[in-house]
């Protein structure tokens, strides 16, 4: 949506992307705004190379139903 006096930047509301993966102008760009993208892998190493390789890195979080994947991601 274009934001009138911001002729060359957007604004978006509150969203949710899911199923990010590298390559995606919302995980290669910086985003401002209510954003979160989802990313789903197989396995904590891939979770925790594709939060490494990130060069933004404002925030994470994992949802697994393995605590000690939760402790491991933690540390």
């Amino acid at each position: 949506m274009k934001v009138e006096g911001y002729p060359n930047g957007n604004w978006i509301g509150p969203t949710i992307i899911d199923h990010v993966r590298r390559g995606v102008d919302c995980y290669e760009e910086e985003i401002f705004g209510p954003v979160m993208e989802i990313v789903r892998v197989d396995t904590l190493q891939e979770a925790i190379d594709f939060a490494n390789s990130n060069p933004w890195g404002n925030g994470s979080a994992i949802f697994t139903k393995s605590g000690h994947s939760a402790r491991q991601y933690q540390n």
